[in-house]
């Protein structure tokens, strides 16, 4: 007890010693009274010492204080409390608080120093405040450290440029000055193509050197308000202010020149870029940010892929725009049809070249109460394949087809898979648990996969087909001759049909080319021992020849649309091939 009596009275008598001024000096604060009728501001007597004055007289007055902020992200208290334009209830307290710093000049060491500047005002008989008191703190090292995380925020570590964030932000302030002044503005984004083969050549830290010195070099060939930032990985992009529709060609030149007209000198040795400018007059084809972004970049692919000159200013195509919104609509439409699983199957019949009786159906995907093209099952599967989920797809079709051959046990049924998927454990997995728990089953199911994706990686398809025939599946290669096409794929993927591209069939009985090569293929299939579909028969002349010429499967709109019926198929099996 005498201890903790000691301790309270010890406690008692520092408080008693230590006054409010010599906690606010002792935790590097300083108070202030302002009477504003006279601006007259008595400070604490720490307060020069903390900041650093030496003439007092510049602070002891409200509107001389005010003199010695800087202005560049500085805000007023003089502002705050006599430019506030509320008024209060007579001898009422309001509540103020400001961060402002005072300039480098007007202290020693030559550098400004922030203070955050946190008071009330009492407002006299008139409402108007007429009193203020406060207290103010030195927060210099935190607006540094705040300083430093908004530079990283706003700026690309590797190149000391603005980064995309901040880019985007200045289009946004860029199109409303020119709407408000009636002006013209670019935007450019450049691309450093193929760096990704300096960094498996060299290493990343030479294609690091690569973009370094290429930002330098399109940084000295800007104007004074103009902005280079890094757009992305290899990209930069290059905000031109009051630049016309004359100049734009002008400069994306100067800019192509300067990277162009001498190598790129790194530590592993000279290295020659090649470069492409895109480029989107503001806000003449742009109104908003995103359209200033993406009209700049599909420019500068185009410029990529079309242009000898490798430079392309957008050019307005109103029917790209409206497809691409359509395509965008489905494209959300169908991710939301994957994620509720509320996808579904249409079955097309393929027939007996001879007989015209129905030997099996292709599953194609649709979607119900979809945006148009919702019906074109090749528009799903390419938005899927474009935007990354078409495994997502793929699964769901699987599931979709092991249900419709598990309830009927007749149908003969071919499934479109991606290569994508074909390397996709999961998908295997799940197809041979189908098939297993489905009697019957792997004998009814043909997997298609189409010859250009197949052709890319002949190793991983032939394994993916080996691994189809040893569950009991058949295997066929679709839209064949509509790629690259080589019949010796035919001896290496050991299929079990082929289905020749529609577009051959399209013109047959008028086109000799397309007959020599429909005739040819049908041949050499039937020596390797594969059936032949042939897609898109339309007419009867159409299926007579083919008939005559042997292909055994024809498919098309004269034989039935896709559908939700499933006629039956075929008691038979469907030929394998040995």
């Amino acid at each position: 007890m005498g201890d903790k009596g000691r301790s309270n009275n010890s406690v008692d008598g520092l408080v008693r010693k230590v006054d409010a001024r010599q906690l606010l000096a002792l935790t590097g604060q300083a108070s202030y009274i302002w009477d504003i009728a006279s601006d007259r501001i008595e400070w604490s007597d720490n307060f020069a010492g903390l900041v650093g004055f030496v003439d007092e007289l510049r602070h002891s007055n409200g509107r001389e204080f005010e003199k010695l902020i800087q202005a560049e992200g500085s805000q007023s208290r003089f502002g705050h409390v006599v430019g506030s334009a509320n008024e209060a209830e007579p001898d009422s307290w309001t509540h103020y608080q400001c961060i402002y710093a005072i300039a480098a000049q007007h202290v020693p060491h030559g550098e400004p120093i922030w203070l955050e500047d946190t008071g009330a005002w009492q407002a006299g008989g008139d409402g108007r405040p007429q009193r203020a008191e406060g207290v103010v703190r030195i927060i210099s090292d935190r607006r540094r450290r705040e300083e430093k995380l908004r530079r990283r925020s706003d700026y690309d570590d590797l190149t000391g440029l603005a980064n995309r964030r901040y880019l985007e932000w200045q289009i946004g302030e860029v199109l409303k000055l020119c709407k408000e002044n009636n002006d013209s503005a670019a935007l450019l984004v450049i691309s450093l193509d193929r760096l990704e083969i300096v960094n498996d050549y060299y290493g990343f830290a030479v294609g690091d050197e690569v973009i370094r010195q290429c930002s330098e070099r399109i940084a000295t060939r800007t104007r004074g308000d103009d902005l280079v930032a890094r757009f992305s990985g290899a990209k930069f992009g290059v905000i031109l202010r009051k630049c016309s529709s004359r100049e734009i060609h002008a400069a994306s030149r100067r800019f192509l020149n300067a990277l162009q007209s001498k190598f790129v000198e790194t530590s592993a040795g000279p290295v020659t870029p090649n470069i492409s400018i895109g480029a989107c007059l503001l806000p003449r084809h742009a109104a908003t940010v995103r359209e200033a972004v993406a009209h700049a970049n599909s420019a500068c692919k185009s410029a990529r892929h079309h242009s000898g000159f490798r430079i392309k200013v957008h050019e307005p195509d109103f029917a790209a725009r409206q497809c691409k919104r359509k395509s965008a609509a489905l494209a959300t439409a169908l991710a939301a049809a994957c994620e509720e699983g509320s996808l579904r199957l249409a079955f097309q019949p393929v027939v007996e070249a001879l007989s015209g009786r129905t030997a099996f159906h292709e599953c194609l995907v649709r979607m119900d109460n979809g945006p148009e093209g919702a019906a074109n099952g090749g528009h799903i599967v390419s938005i899927a394949s474009q935007l990354g989920f078409i495994g997502t797809l793929d699964h769901r079709s699987l599931e979709l087809t092991l249900e419709t051959l598990a309830a009927n046990r007749q149908a003969h049924l071919s499934l479109n898979v991606s290569m994508e998927t074909a390397a996709d454990p999961l998908w295997l997995s799940k197809l041979a648990n189908g098939v297993q728990a489905i009697a019957g089953s792997a004998e009814r199911l043909i997997v298609e996969i189409t010859e250009s994706h197949a052709a890319d990686d002949l190793a991983e398809a032939g394994k993916f087909i080996s691994v189809l025939h040893s569950l009991g599946c058949k295997v066929a290669i679709d839209d064949f001759g509509a790629g690259f096409t080589s019949f010796s794929n035919l001896k290496t993927f050991l299929v079990d049909m082929i289905k020749i591209d529609g577009s051959f069939a399209a013109n047959l009985v008028h086109d000799v080319k397309d007959q020599v090569f429909v005739k040819s293929l049908i041949d050499i299939a039937k020596v390797c021992g594969a059936g032949i579909v042939v897609e898109w028969v339309e007419d009867v002349q159409t299926a007579d020849l083919l008939a005559e010429w042997g292909a055994d499967y024809l498919q098309g709109h004269l034989f039935g649309e896709a559908g939700d019926r499933l006629s039956l198929a075929p008691a038979e099996p469907l030929r394998r091939r040995a």
